[in-house]
């Protein structure tokens, strides 16, 4: 069995938490209390759904201004930072990585304060690191929930305006995809991962709840491209979120004022707009 085999959530950093959480709630999504990372800094906002969700990871005070994630912002500009995969038992998925050839770390415990209904409860996660990994610009970890019923402790922070109810998609943007084909098979499994059949330079992975898939500028066309161009190239420069109906999606984003193009039974709003990523709404 792979180690991995599923999507938990995707980090996107953005220099402004606020601005951020402005901008989703325009685009249609609910977002989470903020969460405080005591001591670091930084702060988030999460766009749940029922099996994965996106965090809004950003700046909140001077700690976090002089951090990692200040460097990051300021190098590469917001965007995509990072993939997180889930898992059930850290211990053991740590294990099977190992197993498999890929250098993990020992599992570490973090934790969030969740302030509700006057109440401070403490979210807490086990995360796997996986530091040699090669793909540039895209810290990949797994996340298990030790609190899983704090992480979706509102069924209404799942229900969004815009119709949203899953990433679909995790699209990373490389030059050079297959260079990195032995790297995802060892973690996703051989029969998971492909590469399009005279096509060397994308590369996807299907998991039980979406999929990632690596490609370059020049295979992706010019419309997504365009989409594309405020995204920090190479690394995470899409999602593709699915909805219910994109045409409901459609006019949300026109009454916001917002930028965006309709395709076939999707709507693209650009990078330029998303805070570093490209957001594909796609029906289900």
């Amino acid at each position: 069995m792979a180690p991995l085999s599923r999507l938990d959530h995707v980090i996107i950093a953005v220099k402004n938490l606020d601005a951020a959480a402005a901008t989703y709630r325009k685009l249609g999504f609910t977002l989470t209390p903020r969460g405080l990372h005591e001591g670091r800094g930084t702060g988030n906002h999460c766009i749940m759904f029922k099996h994965s969700y996106i965090e809004l990871l950003g700046i909140v005070d001077e700690v976090g201004a002089q951090g990692r994630l200040a460097e990051r912002v300021n190098a590469r500009g917001e965007g995509g930072l990072g993939i997180a995969y889930g898992a059930d038992d850290a211990d053991k998925t740590a294990a099977a990585l190992r197993a498999a050839g890929i250098a993990a770390e020992d599992p570490i415990e973090l934790s969030r304060p969740l302030d509700l209904d006057g109440k401070r409860e403490m979210v807490r996660f086990r995360n796997v690191m996986m530091p040699g990994l090669t793909l540039p610009n895209v810290m990949q970890f797994v996340c298990t929930h030790l609190t899983p019923e704090l992480t979706r402790a509102r069924h209404e922070w799942q229900l969004h305006p815009n119709g949203a109810t899953g990433i679909g998609q995790v699209v990373i943007g490389n030059d050079n995809p297959v260079d990195y084909l032995g790297e995802f098979q060892k973690e996703f499994g051989t029969g998971n991962v492909a590469c399009g059949t005279g096509i060397p330079s994308a590369m996807a992975v299907r998991f039980t709840n979406g999929s990632i898939h690596v490609t370059s500028r020049e295979m992706q066309g010019a419309g997504y491209e365009l989409a594309w161009k405020d995204a920090p190239y190479p690394g995470i420069v899409a999602l593709r979120v699915t909805v219910n109906e994109p045409d409901a999606t459609s006019a949300m984003l026109q009454m916001a004022k917002l930028p965006h193009k309709e395709a076939r039974n999707a709507v693209v709003v650009p990078a330029s707009a998303t805070h570093g990523v490209a957001l594909e709404f796609r029906e289900d």
